[in-house]
């Protein structure tokens, strides 16, 4: 009730007090809550069964499939066993028919949700039919096993109980091979197959259509609870509405001024209130501690730790952002040797070198110049405003760099540099301006190092 402290006082003539209308609400609300949480629950626990309901449905339907897809794969090993003579096919249909058992777990699921024992003669058939066709099966492969010529001591112990009739013992190899295809693609196991599917469906389609009822029932049933739901929240929603135009004038005009500046990250004037006064102090400090910390971050995410130029990264965003190269010029510095100074002098000898080649960039350029650090030992200058009629004037700039380089009075090891230089065009992107200067660097890099030279001359 911290509103009371603004302008409310214990006065019998003041006519409404706030702290009444508030009392009055949070009864209110609390009213609301109650009926809300009561149907909030009935909404769960319809939203459970209805849940319970779509998965027993999916369940049953997956299991179904399963039987199906079963089926179908068994048929397709022994299938292409007959075919091929791969004995792996062989493998893999006894590893299905033994290990995996997706059929079997199948026909276990189904099995918990089926109720109706009327059932279950479906069921019962389809076993039947399938034991009758795994019959058919095992005999094929017996009859392509032996016409291969493979031992019986490598024959599966199931294939090993079949035995071939007298007549299909005389038969040739070749009438072997041909009978046992005949088997898995004749009308009679195609029968089979069918009859297993029919039964199966006969035995799921009255627990797959009360599973979908039931999940209809309950998904109109959670609609209702919804609309109760969205109407008690309107309620909420409402009464809030209520609370916050009484409350408007201690709290909301201050905060509506203040967010303005908020969102212009501008500081928040100390007064009113102590409560505005402490947040306005504590978001000040914040938001200065902030600024800082987004400068800093800005800095680091642009440029590069060890020489203090600018990175990849920011080579890359101006890189994206120039469509067109007229006017401007690209210089490609790369340190000649690099790797022979570090592997000879050490890492700290090689980043002296890095700084220093930045350092003399930097001084030999203009202030609004890019420079850039872009690779272990490369770098970049963006020139802009420069083109090819300033040729000159970078040629002596080059050669007052390599000058300043040669005579430098430190303890590093003497270095030189290969540039490549070239020059934008409207024509010309980015990307191709990278690719000139680029060439350029190669060409000097290649041959004599230690030097320079523009594109295409």
């Amino acid at each position: 009730m911290a509103n009371k402290d603004f302008s409310l006082k214990k006065d019998k003539t003041s006519g409404f007090r706030l702290e009444i209308f508030n009392f009055i609400i949070i009864l209110i609300t609390v009213a609301v809550t109650v009926f809300l949480s009561m149907v909030l629950f009935r909404a769960h626990s319809t939203y459970d069964a209805f849940q319970e309901a779509t998965e027993e449905y999916i369940s049953c339907r997956q299991a179904a499939d399963q039987i199906h897809e079963a089926s179908e794969y068994l048929t397709n090993e022994v299938r292409a066993y007959t075919f091929s003579g791969d004995i792996k096919h062989v493998n893999n249909y006894f590893n299905e028919a033994k290990v995996t058992k997706r059929r079997e777990q199948a026909l276990k699921i189904i099995k918990e949700y089926v109720q109706d024992e009327s059932k279950s003669v479906y069921l019962d058939n389809a076993v039947s039919e399938s034991k009758l066709l795994m019959n058919i099966e095992y005999y094929a492969m017996r009859l392509r096993l032996e016409a291969d010529g493979v031992s019986e001591d490598k024959f599966p112990e199931e294939i090993k109980k079949v035995g071939l009739n007298a007549k299909d013992i005389k038969l040739s190899d070749a009438e072997k091979t041909e009978l046992a295809k005949e088997l898995v693609h004749n009308n009679e196991y195609d029968d089979y197959k069918d009859k297993i599917y029919k039964n199966v469906s006969l035995y799921t389609q009255d627990l797959l259509e009360a599973t979908r009822k039931r999940e209809s029932s309950n998904a109109k049933l959670f609609s209702k609870y919804q609309q109760l739901q969205l109407i008690l929240i309107v309620a909420l929603i409402c009464i809030l509405m209520l609370t916050v135009a009484f409350t408007s004038i201690f709290l909301i005009r201050p905060l509506r001024k203040n967010s303005k500046l908020i969102v212009e990250q501008n500081s928040l004037p100390v007064k009113g209130p102590q409560e505005m006064r402490t947040f306005a102090m504590l978001y000040n400090k914040v938001l200065q501690k902030t600024k800082t910390q987004q400068a800093k971050l800005s800095y680091e995410a642009s440029h590069d730790s060890l020489t203090g130029v600018q990175n990849r990264a920011a080579f890359d965003d101006m890189c994206r952002s120039l469509s067109k190269t007229d006017g401007i010029t690209l210089v490609l510095v790369d340190v000649d040797t690099f790797k022979q100074i570090n592997d000879t002098y050490g890492h700290e000898t090689g980043d002296g070198i890095l700084r220093k080649t930045a350092s003399l960039l930097f001084d030999s350029f203009r202030s609004g110049d890019i420079i850039c650090r872009i690779g272990g030992d490369e770098f970049a200058v963006i020139l802009e405003g420069v083109t090819r009629k300033s040729r000159d004037l970078l040629e002596n700039k080059m050669q007052f760099i390599m000058k300043k380089l040669d005579s430098a009075k430190d303890d590093l090891p003497v270095t030189t540099l290969s540039i490549g230089i070239a020059f934008g065009g409207e024509e010309c992107s980015f990307n191709e301006l990278y690719k000139q200067a680029d060439e350029a660097l190669y060409s000097i890099k290649s041959t004599t190092k230690d030097g320079f030279k523009f594109y295409g001359e």
